[in-house]
């Protein structure tokens, strides 16, 4: 670079390079002295935007009076490249790799980069999401695929992409907090972004460092936050502060940033009804977060819930230029925001590699076991005493309360029995304590553990099993309080209750000796024998209660004597704290070949965020719970991507001579119809079961029941004709055509290939060639206890020692797995050595080595060695000699032109290059005949097969005294040729930028104008609605919804009368959301189009030197 001449006060304006802290700079603004009096300039306040690849788009702001080297730069200077002599052809192809590998784009919306620079082997369909994300100017995409279809993948790669453009500066991603370190882990081996947890131990620790005023949120970048907390105002005003940070006045945006949703279903307004969904807390909170993020990436499996305007309202947290709350929308929007595919339909259509699911039960036939068996006559005594209790309840004339409490309880003992005998009985021990003292007391207490059991994404998953147990019995009591007493009659029946279960909790019940048989069957052919022969398989074993589980392990430890269930057995459950869930999930999915580990028995602590799918494709259900999703997540821990087995089989016990159980049979198989149609279970399902099984199974009223389950799919219900209407709204965004789709997508993949040009020998290198220039020997090749090749870091201490830069010690950690929250750094670092590494995903979880991939931390600071070339680091000459087999000799010169627009952001670059056929002669322009056409490509050719030749060492090496003391004059006759062919190009690439900002532009102004009529005849007819019931005139004559759009959407009319109070106010306060919203369209198709098109504005360009190489041939 030639700096401009030094003068007290440079001239500088918003577009200019400088160079200031040893960076070059783009200037975004320039504020005039605050006091005239002092001299021009002196008290100027820049505002810049990093320019270096290591740190594009970082902002600095400097007083230019104070910085001392502060300097306008001109163009580049070549004397760099032509006058330092020449690498060698090995250092300077790892040089020039890195440089290619490292170019963007922003003028091709369908030129992927993320999915070569990423840790996985993308397959096409993954490529959906992405595709349509780079066609939006502000992402809104909702990701909607099957339980186990890779959301987090997908919706990592969109994040990565978006920052390799620089479209995005700022990341936030909320989840449920049974998932937050899957989400952590994911985004940091996966795609080489380091995540904070924004929780209480954070804030703690900021507040504690920086002082209790410090934004927690101002410290990062990137962070993730559960639901519970983001709904927190503690924490949500904190964050809308730091978004709007950057803002200087109304017309500016702040740094953009990114929300990715994930579960995104559980931020849609909820109702019981069937008429009106009203607000929760993070809906609201989302209300007020969502718009401050530029653009929003939402993740669920189920993301309808049965009503159009709970759905409409979670799809305007996504994108309010497209969609509003209780307005009907147009299904091309939503074809164009949601992308939707089933597991079965790329398995089936498309051949991919998912597994099918088997649902089989372990039958134990009906007439098998006798009449006394103590589950058969334990529900037969359990039935007498449910009516016996129902019947006096009535006589009585109890409250509503009442009668409610008591089918609770006694549902809640219905659910125990089918769980365990043991189980049972120490709730019926804590229901006969609670019977026998009970005190009468109105207070209201909250009995989730008796509604639903611990759920993975609630605090009570955090609770140990004591805990668990306490918190039952509490709620347990707390229920009987609100209901009648005992009398003569119930104490007989539970005193025989009781009788029986005790005397029979501790004995294997049928299914223990079923379990006992598919053991022999599938994982332990010795089973009973000294010869136990475990097969190298693993089963997973779910139950709903920390009683059950018990009784599980103590049943397998009978079986298979205490040495061997120590080794073979482990359980899994809610208190566990996260480094012993990490350690066992690890050695669960680790090979059966080093850990003996066979069996994990799980509570629904474990039903999210621990994938096991590894080395279990078994799956028993040891009792079912009454909530189909808690199935359907309890399956989905091993019906999910990289399942090595083509098939899972979940199995649930049946037992055919208990009437309960051909309920849950029914449950089971037919939400299993459901989850094949849909792909996800709707939580209309969830209510349908819930309303069913409301008072529990009454065996007087089997077929009841069981018609109401079959049914809930039926048009014929109100709540079936509301799943109808959402898969059909659903189904209209499911490619029909997955095959095209796929034939596209395999195309646009072959594109990046071409363009990102990525191999893993050449990769290899460069990370060699930089650890040498470091001081550092490279990798040695090895293999791995499976006999697969990997690399290992021969001596991973001399990073540190050599560069005498202790910041290595915390880059290398990246190679030594996750640490202990809680372990000491330099324990864990003695306890787990640097892993070897390999370079393609390895297809499982749990690998040995570590795959490196060009976004790893590690392989990141070693190319970045490259980038720095000529700015910060210098070790590198960028010019080049290579033998070539072809004899005529030739000259490339090279040059790297980057298009920034606002906040320096890169919007292209391009490798720019030069090619001449080289001969001697005084007049180098002469002399040097430059080629085009298919001569350009030929030579390319010639000098990466050069290069791979010479970097093996087998050709000899060319002396280069002649060709040194003629670069300079050779680089001098072509330059006015780059410079020319430089020019051409960001001709043709601005044209692009600003053809693709014209058309995003009128689209998003199509999309306002349509969005502004649909709410406006919405408004007519909620209006004419409102305005029928307060004349009292029900009976009026419906009209249309809306004028034109009655055929294309198709949702029922609203009857305001039909309408609970808090439905109502919902409905108000949509009205006036829809006014609101009409008044910032308006405003929106005045300014939002303009801000689109200046994203794509080329604000300045460079043309940097890149490299000369000389081709020369071997012969001399």
């Amino acid at each position: 670079m030639k700096p401009a001449p030094a003068s007290a006060s440079p001239r500088i304006k918003p577009g200019s390079v400088v160079r200031c802290r040893t960076r070059r700079y783009l200037v975004e603004d320039v504020q005039p002295p605050m006091h005239r009096k002092l001299p021009e300039g002196g008290d100027r306040v820049v505002t810049l935007a990093c320019m270096e690849d290591d740190a594009i788009g970082q902002r600095l702001t400097v007083f230019l009076g104070s910085e001392v080297d502060f300097e306008p730069l001109a163009d580049s200077s070549w004397e760099a490249v032509t006058q330092r002599g020449f690498d060698q052809p090995r250092q300077f192809s790892a040089y020039l790799n890195t440089l290619r590998w490292n170019c963007v784009t922003a003028t091709d919306a369908e030129l992927f980069q993320a999915p070569y620079r990423a840790g996985i082997d993308v397959k096409a369909y993954q490529l959906e999401p992405l595709r349509k994300a780079l066609l939006m100017p502000r992402v809104g995409l909702f990701i909607a695929d099957d339980v186990g279809l890779g959301k987090t993948i997908e919706a990592g790669l969109i994040l990565r992409e978006m920052l390799l453009r620089q479209r995005i500066r700022r990341v936030v991603i909320s989840s449920p907090p049974s998932v937050l370190r899957q989400w952590q882990e994911e985004m940091a081996n996966r795609f080489g972004l380091a995540f904070t947890v924004m929780d209480r131990a954070y804030v703690a620790k900021v507040r504690q460092e920086r002082g209790y005023g410090t934004n927690p949120w101002s410290t990062g970048s990137r962070f993730l936050i559960s639901h519970a907390l983001l709904r927190n105002s503690d924490y949500a005003t904190p964050l809308m502060t730091w978004l709007d940070q950057g803002r200087g006045d109304e017309e500016q945006a702040a740094l953009p940033s990114l929300l990715i949703l994930d579960e995104a279903h559980n931020a849609a307004p909820a109702s019981n009804s069937l008429r009106y969904a009203i607000d929760s807390g993070l809906t609201r909170s989302l209300r007020d977060l969502a718009p401050r993020f530029e653009h929003r990436l939402f993740l669920s499996a189920t993301p309808h819930n049965g009503h159009s305007n709970s759905f409409t309202a979670l799809l305007e947290l996504l994108d309010p230029a497209r969609f509003t709350r209780g307005v009907p929308f147009d299904p091309a929007d939503l074809e164009t925001v949601l992308v939707r595919r089933l597991k079965d339909d790329l398995r089936i259509a498309l051949n991919e590699a998912f597994p099918e699911r088997i649902v089989e039960p372990l039958r134990i036939p009906k007439g098998s076991l006798p009449p006394d068996t103590p589950e058969l006559e334990l529900s037969r005594l359990l039935q007498r005493y449910r009516k016996q209790r129902e019947d006096r309840l009535l006589a009585e004339g109890a409250s509503k309360r009442a009668i409610n409490a008591d089918r609770l309880v006694i549902t809640n003992l219905q659910k125990r029995l089918l769980s365990s005998v043991e189980a049972f009985a120490r709730t019926l021990a804590v229901h006969q304590r609670s019977l026998a003292v009970r005190q009468q007391s109105e207070r209201q207490s909250r009995l989730e553990m008796l509604e639903g059991g611990v759920s993975a994404d609630s605090e009570l998953a955090e609770l140990d099993d004591e805990e668990v147990l306490n918190l039952e019995e509490a709620q347990t009591r707390a229920a009987l309080r609100q209901t009648i007493g005992a009398d003569e009659s119930d104490q007989q029946l539970l005193e025989s209750m009781a009788r029986i279960a005790n005397s029979n909790r501790h004995r294997p019940d049928p299914r223990i000796e079923k379990l006992a048989d598919w053991l022999k069957q599938h994982l332990c052919p010795g089973l009973g024998s000294a010869d136990l022969q475990w097969q190298p398989t693993r089963l997973l074993i779910f139950t709903d209660y920390v009683d059950t589980k018990r009784y599980l392990e103590r049943q397998l430890q009978e079986l298979l004597g205490d040495e061997e269930a120590d080794l073979r057995v482990k359980s899994f459950s809610g208190g566990m704290n996260e480094d012993n869930r990490e350690r066992l999930k690890a050695r669960f999915n680790a090979d059966p070949d080093q850990e003996p580990l066979r069996i994990l028995i799980a509570t629904d602590a474990a039903r999210e965020g621990v994938n096991l799918q590894n080395h279990c494709k078994h799956l028993i259900h040891f009792d079912i719970p009454w909530n189909p999703s808690k199935l359907e997540q309890r399956n989905g821990r091993i019906d999910r991507k990289l399942q090595q087995a083509p098939q899972v089989w979940c199995h649930y016990f049946l037992l055919e001579d208990r009437p309960e159980d051909r309920v849950m049979e029914v449950l089971i198989q037919k939400t299993e119809v459901i989850r094949k149609e849909l792909g996800s279970l709707s939580p209309l399902v969830q209510q349908q079961v819930e309303e069913a099984l409301e008072g529990g199974i009454d065996l007087d009223r089997l077929d009841v029941v069981q018609r109401q389950l079959e049914g809930m799919d039926s048009a014929a219900s109100e709540r079936g004709a509301l799943l109808q209407r959402s898969r059909e709204e659903l189904e209209a965004t499911r490619h029909k055509q997955l095959e095209q789709q796929q034939d596209t997508l395999r195309r646009l993949l072959a594109k990046s290939e071409q363009w990102l040009a990525f191999e893993q020998d050449p990769f290899r290198q460069a990370l060699n060639v930089s650890l040498e220039l470091l001081g550092v020997s490279g990798l040695e090749p090895h293999t791995d206890e499976r006999g697969q090749p990997c690399w290992r870091l021969a001596n991973p201490e001399a990073l540190v020692n050599q560069t005498r830069d202790s910041s290595w010690d915390t880059t290398l950690d990246s190679l030594r797995g996750v640490k202990p929250a809680k372990a000491f750094l330099s324990d864990w670092r003695s306890d787990n050595p640097v892993r070897p590494v390999i370079f393609s995903d390895p297809g499982r979880l749990s690998a040995e080595a570590v795959h490196l991939h060009l976004e790893h931390r590690l392989v990141q600071r070693l190319l970045s060695r490259f980038l720095a070339q000529g700015f910060l680091h210098h070790e590198l000459k960028r010019a080049c000699v290579v033998p070539c087999r072809d004899p005529q000799p030739r000259l490339i010169v090279m040059g790297r032109l980057s298009l920034f627009g606002e906040g320096a952001a890169r919007l292209h670059d391009e490798l720019i290059t030069v090619m001449a056929d080289w001969h001697p002669g005084a007049d180098r322009q002469q002399a040097l005949q430059t080629v085009g056409g298919d001569q350009r490509q030929l030579i390319w050719t010639l000098l990466q097969e050069a290069l791979k030749e010479a970097a093996s060492g087998n050709l000899p090496v060319i002396g280069t005294s002649h060709l040194q003391s003629g670069a300079d004059a050779d680089v001098s006759a072509l330059l006015p040729q780059l410079q020319q062919e430089a020019e051409r190009a960001r001709g043709a690439a601005t044209e692009l930028l600003q053809e693709r900002g014209r058309l995003e532009a009128e689209a998003l102004k199509t999309v306002l104008r349509n969005q502004r009529q649909r709410i406006r005849d919405t408004v007519r007819q909620r209006s004419q609605e409102i305005a029928r019931l307060d004349r009292k005139a029900a009976k009026a004559e419906a009209t249309p919804l809306i004028t034109g759009l009655a055929d294309a959407v198709k949702i029922p009319e609203l009857d305001p009368a039909a309408m609970s109070e808090r439905e109502r106010r919902q409905l108000a306060s949509d009205q006036k959301h829809w006014q609101r919203r009409l008044e910032t369209i308006d405003s929106e198709l005045a300014s939002e189009p303009k801000r689109i098109e200046a994203s794509y504005r080329v604000v300045t360009h460079r043309l940097e030197p890149a490299g000369l190489v000389y081709l020369w041939p071997i012969s001399g």
